[in-house]
């Protein structure tokens, strides 16, 4: 392979790579069944942040 090749295959294949992955991260970060569990972690972390702060 020469180099005009692979830059040519990292030109084309990378923007899909990631572009796929964004797909999926926004899909379960929108996902309403996880609608919950993110509301839990999301307060845990900051109760403890509160807790902490109080003498």
């Amino acid at each position: 392979m020469s180099h005009e090749t692979l830059v040519l295959t990292a030109k084309v294949f990378g923007p899909i790579w990631m572009g796929g992955f964004l797909l999926i991260v926004l899909i379960r970060s929108y996902n309403p069944r996880r609608r919950a569990e993110q509301e839990r972690i999301a307060r845990s972390i900051l109760a403890a942040d509160s807790a902490e702060e109080r003498p």
